[in-house]
């Protein structure tokens, strides 16, 4: 009957100190999206600024959008935020893929640059419509 209590007693205590270091687990997670979130928002702000004095070129300001984008996309709560992320994803690979073209077309960049930003694109096109398919699932 002591073994049982001494074992009883075990659980509880190791219960208890998987309970405390699983919510410690969890703010210490929340704490780095949230500093993350700002840092990534401050690159951001960083490039915009650039950008507006001609220190830095669009595809600087798009590529740090890109990434809080996709931050957010991989950090969002449900699968209808994620889709709203993942359609701007879309978006400014779009928007990148009509910029590289244009460049092809002038001499300034190469075919090698359109099948990577069409590669790019049709990448974040499929992920948007699985996406879509998992959200039509729950």
């Amino acid at each position: 009957m002591n073994t049982t209590l001494v074992r009883s007693l075990s659980l509880v205590v190791l219960f208890s100190v998987l309970a405390v270091s699983s919510r410690a687990d969890a703010t210490a997670h929340a704490q780095i999206i949230k500093e993350r979130e700002a840092v990534l928002s401050e690159i951001v702000s960083y490039q915009e600024s650039l950008f507006a004095t001609g220190t830095a070129d669009e595809a600087a300001v798009t590529s740090a959008h890109l990434a809080l984008r996709t931050f957010r996309r991989d950090t969002a709560a449900t699968v209808a935020e994620k889709i709203k992320q993942q359609e701007s994803i879309v978006q400014a690979y779009e928007k990148n893929l009509a910029t590289v073209k244009t460049r092809m077309n002038t001499g300034l960049g190469t075919r090698f640059d359109f099948l990577t930003a069409t590669d790019v694109l049709l990448q974040a096109k499929q992920l948007l419509e699985e996406l879509k398919l998992n959200e039509k699932k729950s």
